[in-house]
């Protein structure tokens, strides 16, 4: 078959005329940033929180993320805190990436271990870096953007090794740090070796230090364990965590870890597991996070379920029902929304039918039966038992004429 170029290639030129419009989508912004002490230029990546344009009166804590180019940790890390942003499980919080131009030079400090300095010629510039950090790099961002005086330091890898030199030898810049996974074998050891040495000496401490580490090597374990030690131990306020995540090795940890770390210190929900039925005659557990509650009884879609504990002060109405309610819902910007009404109640026990719940956990002195019959057959039926401390067991029976309850 005889192929027509010309009509291939008209065909290639009109081709984007047949496919949907397209716009780039925008997340954070790159900045340049020439550095007097580095003699260089730095690349910064940002994201703004959200509340950034519609609060132009409010100022915002600031993450200095190390390793923060794009093909580095930079994209990872914003989507991580704008989803935590947009949840309410951190305060609104802008982010300063630090691309890399030499991380090996920059993240360390001179070596005396003559393998060191054999395989990584370029290393030993921190000093340097250090200086940038504090002293040019915080003054731009703090002139540039709306900043309140908060800063939080992430570092893992080489980057844990610069941030664990500059919490031990040169604090006072950043009040929080995350630090994972740090190289601590580095320069045969010595910050592992001198960490309680040089924590001893320091004048000015962190209010938070989240220090993580996985499966890895041995003094990277160690000196993770070492160094949230000493500060646990010291006299000073500090709030230290020490989370070994033993899923992770050096290449999958960070990202659990920032998790782990900023819902430690933003979000600390305890979780308890709630229980509930499915329907009124039968027993099918589920669990999720909420406080320890149970719901006994199946309505229509989108009423109140459960046991209702009328007593104590923060009474609120449901359906026509007083008690002490609990709203579990949904998040409408998942696209759908459904509301449960639990009690606190004791919860079930595994394997528990209703009735023994009922007659374990209440003692039931009054009742009510309510039932109605409509047009077509229709029948709805009521029964409400209720307990002396006021706990009541509502049931309700709905059974429409030709339908089929789901």
């Amino acid at each position: 078959m005889k192929i027509n170029t010309p009509v291939i290639w008209l065909f290639l030129l009109l081709l984007p005329c047949f496919l949907p419009a397209q716009q780039p989508l925008h997340f954070g912004a790159s900045y340049s940033l020439y550095s007097q002490i580095l003699q260089e230029e730095r690349q910064l990546n940002v994201l703004l929180p959200a509340a950034y344009a519609t609060a132009p009166d409010e100022s915002f804590p600031v993450v200095y993320l190390l390793d923060g180019a794009a093909d580095e940790d930079f994209f990872h890390t914003a989507g991580l805190l704008r989803y935590l942003d947009d949840h309410d499980m951190m305060p609104p919080t802008i982010l300063v990436g630090i691309a890399n131009v030499d991380r090996k030079r920059d993240f360390t400090y001179p070596s005396t271990d003559p393998r060191d300095v054999r395989d990584f010629p370029t290393t030993g510039g921190s000093a340097n870096f250090i200086r940038f950090l504090q002293q040019e790099l915080t003054a731009y961002v703090d002139s540039t953007f709306r900043t309140n005086g908060h800063r939080t330091l992430v570092g893992q890898s080489l980057g844990g090794l610069l941030a664990t030199e500059i919490i031990l030898q040169h604090p006072g810049t950043y009040n929080d740090y995350v630090i994972v996974s740090p190289s601590l074998w580095w320069d045969s050891t010595y910050l592992y070796q001198q960490t309680q040495h040089l924590h001893d000496q320091l004048e000015v401490f962190p209010d938070r230090l989240f220090v993580s580490v996985g499966e890895e090597y041995p003094v990277m374990m160690a000196g993770s364990r070492r160094l949230a030690r000493v500060f646990q131990e010291g006299e000073e306020a500090t709030e230290v965590t020490f989370l070994p995540l033993k899923d992770e090795d050096h290449n999958t940890i960070l990202h659990e870890a920032l998790y782990r770390a900023f819902d430690k210190w933003y979000d600390p929900t305890v979780l308890r597991p709630y229980y509930y039925a499915n329907a009124w005659n039968g027993l099918n557990l589920r669990s999720g996070p909420s406080l320890d509650s149970a719901v006994i009884s199946k309505l229509p879609y989108g009423q109140s379920l459960g046991i209702i504990d009328d007593t104590g002060p923060d009474n609120t109405i449901v359906n026509g029902l007083p008690g002490k309610w609990i709203n579990i819902g949904s998040d409408e910007g998942r696209g759908w929304v459904f509301d449960a009404y639990v009690a606190p109640v004791p919860p079930f026990q595994s394997g528990e039918d209703l009735k023994g719940y009922w007659e374990r956990t209440i003692d039931f002195t009054n009742h009510t039966t309510y039932a109605s019959l409509a047009e077509g057959e229709a029948w709805h039926g009521m029964r409400i038992a209720s307990s002396a401390e006021g706990h009541q067991r509502i049931e309700h029976d709905l059974w429409e004429a030709g339908a089929t309850e789901l």
